[in-house]
């Protein structure tokens, strides 16, 4: 990694770090707030919340990605991106909330006015997916973090006030939840990260339509990684929920330096052709294969450690459900490259299948394996499915790039080139930060 990559790595992994800690003592407040079961209704109107916003989101963000390298469209995904994601996130909220007054009584689902309150984000959220990608396209990461971290902030801080009062609520906490979108938003537009202009409603058909065509594997890839949370409640309730979706909260700190790195190479792979992008491609997926491994290895210490002391007893069997969670996470993060090869130089089908593939394994695994092992069970689900959409991916990927797999594996030279790089750039960066 060049230095000035190094020192972009590390700056935003810093912002990065600062809104996991935030998450974190967020999670701690609550679950030291509610018990398992108010945490897993609190989580399960979140879940319904994020979903909603999921299905409606159209995938326009990959469109946007599939569309930046017409250096003549940029201005106009830009300035489409907050009106038009709000817009869109608007009439999924609408939709959302009339399905959940068909199924309310099913599959133990919250209450009306607490999905109302988690679907108010919706629009928000989506505003945020497309500005953040841009902000991304634009080389302007850590505008994108920054946002991320002000807000995470705010909602701490906020969790924070109403747990010293008292206040906390299975209803405060998706309401704070909620209400951080509209920081996150904020901070983008206010930092520059993306512009706001009158949308061109031709190029906003456009990047829609192409969406679609991608949205069945960008909703294949969500609902394989929450509809295990559904399945979990209306199977094992939510004392259940609780305890797995912390334990997914824990696994997904470990991503963390793998996400950082994918999004600050994201733009080098736009500067070649599908030649020219193979041999960035293998370089990233070798360096995100370092640092996951280091992640893994970390968190599941950490977490076996902490997890009594932190959260309480209660929630002790997270530990076990984190182990077998990690493996698959990061796989998901560390393939991220790989992707983007495909939604650029294949069909839509290259994203598509292998995610509607591995949805299926998820579900079937989660029906058999719950009633039997509970949480246990669908952590194991969960990871098998990962393996499955990542394994089919980088089966596409070496075969139309011909690559040998092997070439994908780390070397030793890279480790060490990598941990020098990183300690260098982090310790100018400490002097420069004392002697201004």
């Amino acid at each position: 990694m060049a230095d000035s990559g190094a020192q972009q790595f590390v700056r935003v992994i810093a912002a990065r770090a600062g809104t996991l800690a935030m998450g974190v003592v967020a999670s701690v407040v609550i679950a030291r707030a509610l018990p398992p079961e108010a945490r897993g209704t609190y989580y399960v109107a979140v879940t319904f919340g994020t979903t909603a916003m999921a299905l409606g989101h159209l995938s326009v963000e990959q469109a946007q990605t599939a569309l930046w390298s017409d250096k003549s469209k940029r201005p106009l995904l830009e300035a489409n991106s907050v009106p038009l994601g709000l817009l869109v996130g608007a009439v999924a909220a609408l939709l959302a909330m009339a399905a959940a007054a068909a199924f309310q009584g099913y599959g133990n689902l919250p209450g009306l006015w607490l999905l109302a309150a988690a679907c108010a984000n919706v629009p928000l959220a989506v505003g945020v997916l497309y500005a953040s990608n841009i902000a991304v396209l634009r080389d302007r990461s850590r505008e994108a973090g920054l946002a991320a971290l002000v807000a995470a902030a705010v909602q701490c801080a906020c969790l924070v006030a109403l747990g010293a009062t008292g206040h906390i609520t299975v209803y405060t906490v998706v309401i704070v939840w909620s209400a951080s979108s509209v920081v996150s938003l904020a901070v983008l537009v206010g930092t520059g990260g993306v512009g706001v202009a009158r949308p061109r409603m031709g190029l906003a058909r456009l990047a829609c339509l192409k969406g679609l065509r991608l949205h069945a594997g960008s909703t294949a890839t969500f609902l394989l990684l929450r509809s295990d949370v559904f399945l979990l409640n209306a199977l094992a309730g939510p004392h259940a929920v609780g305890v797995y979706t912390l334990a997914v909260t824990l696994a997904e700190l470990s991503r963390v330096a793998v996400d950082v790195f994918a999004q600050i190479t994201l733009p080098r792979q736009f500067d070649h052709d599908k030649r020219g992008a193979v041999p960035v491609v293998v370089r990233n997926v070798r360096l995100m294969a370092l640092l996951s491994a280091a992640s893994a290895l970390t968190t599941v210490v950490a977490v076996a450690a902490l997890i009594r002391p932190v959260y309480g007893a209660a929630y002790a069997e997270a530990a076990a459900l984190t182990t077998w969670l990690v493996p698959g996470v990061l796989l998901m993060s560390a393939g991220r490259p790989v992707s983007t090869y495909l939604l650029r130089f294949r069909s839509a089908r290259s994203v598509v299948v292998p995610s509607m593939l591995a949805l299926g394994v998820n579900t079937g695994l989660n029906l058999l394996l719950i009633p039997v092992w509970g949480a246990v069970g669908c952590a194991i689900a969960s990871t098998v499915a990962y393996l499955t959409v990542m394994g089919v991916q980088f089966g596409l990927f070496l075969r139309d790039s011909g690559v040998p797999w092997w070439r994908l594996l780390p070397t030793g030279a890279e480790a060490a080139q990598l941990t020098k790089s990183l300690r260098r750039r982090r310790g100018g960066l400490r002097v420069g930060g004392q002697a201004g």
